[in-house]
């Protein structure tokens, strides 16, 4: 009896000194990587500050120049419409330097004919991006030497230029992700690949950018993960799958706030007029004209896209958009915007 006892009580010992040395590797081994885990499912915060967004058409000028004269590999540029001579000459200097320059334009915007002639002329590298008709090229940005790009809100016009707008500067990970988008617009159009460096050293800035259907689906995303508040400042809203989950957001206790362009007064969508959606229009001290379209979601994250949010916007025309989380970049967005 007393000998089964022992045997018993040693097994115990032994399960239990298994247990307490199998949790022991647990903890050095395994815990590590759990708790990466979970901290890789917390949300992402992009390291972009109010510093890297540009308000207002003298500010965007002066850094797009800088960045040009400053330019030591590479210029890709795709625009809608493009008709700044000073812009135009500088490219052009730089070019004939030895600086790599592509650029892609629309081919409907009759702007377009005289830059594409002056561009062809000093043998520079630009393409007609192939739109279909009634297609049109919105996307606009710039990359410079593989290390810096600028997202912007209107083309280098000088009608543009007095509108209110805003520009993006990037100089981390979503660099690339342009860059490559510009590749895959170039290849498109010329059947000519580009090819990136080999190495190209940015850090993670965690900014999406996005093009075409993604737009809408980003957008219906942000809407309905929105926990307390959706900022919307479009020049015109007429999709009605994001009326609807705007509807929805403000039926779940968001508060939802719409600006609108004054222009689209005339031509608002009957699903937005039967939502309980209070509707105001961007009303600038000096009338300048809304030249801008985003959302700010929860005070922490931003979608500005190259369009307003139409059929148009998502279904025909070549776009695209960018989505920062940042609580800092959404914060001076919504200063800068809070008297209009």
């Amino acid at each position: 009896m007393e000998k089964s006892y022992k045997h018993n009580l040693y097994k115990k010992s032994m399960l239990l000194c298994i247990f307490i040395i199998f949790t022991f590797v647990f903890f050095l081994c395994g815990c590590e990587n759990y708790l990466s885990f979970e901290k890789n499912d917390l949300p992402k915060i992009s390291n972009l500050t109010e510093d890297n967004i540009l308000v207002n058409s003298d500010e965007i000028r002066l850094e797009t120049i800088n960045l040009i004269k400053n330019a030591e590999e590479a210029i890709f540029i795709e625009l809608s419409a493009f008709d700044d001579h000073e812009i135009l000459d500088l490219i052009i200097e730089k070019a004939h330097r030895g600086i790599e320059v592509r650029i892609l334009l629309d081919q409907w915007q009759s702007v377009n004919s005289k830059t594409v002639k002056k561009l062809k002329n000093e043998n520079i590298s630009v393409q007609y991006y192939p739109a279909q008709k009634g297609q049109y090229h919105k996307v606009r940005f710039m990359v410079v030497d593989y290390q810096t790009a600028v997202y912007y809100c209107q083309d280098w016009l000088e009608k543009s230029y007095e509108t209110y707008n805003f520009a993006v500067v990037l100089s981390g990970s979503s660099v690339k992700t342009i860059t490559k988008s510009f590749i895959n617009d170039w290849a498109y159009t010329t059947t000519i690949s580009l090819e990136l460096p080999d190495k190209i050293n940015l850090t993670d800035d965690y900014v999406s950018y996005t093009v075409n259907a993604g737009i809408k689906q980003q957008i219906l995303k942000a809407i309905n993960s929105a926990q307390s508040e959706a900022k919307i400042y479009v020049e015109q809203l007429s999709d009605k799958e994001i009326i609807e989950a705007l509807n929805e957001a403000k039926k779940r206790g968001c508060e939802v706030k719409l600006i609108l362009s004054p222009a689209s007064k005339e031509s608002i969508s009957e699903n937005l007029l039967d939502t309980q959606i209070d509707i105001k229009y961007f009303n600038h001290p000096q009338n300048m004209t809304m030249g801008f379209n985003l959302g700010v979601f929860d005070n922490e994250k931003i979608l500005v896209t190259s369009s307003p949010w139409t059929y148009y916007t998502f279904v025909i025309n070549h776009e695209n958009a960018l989505i920062i989380p940042s609580p800092s970049v959404a914060k001076k967005i919504v200063e800068t915007l809070k008297s209009y």
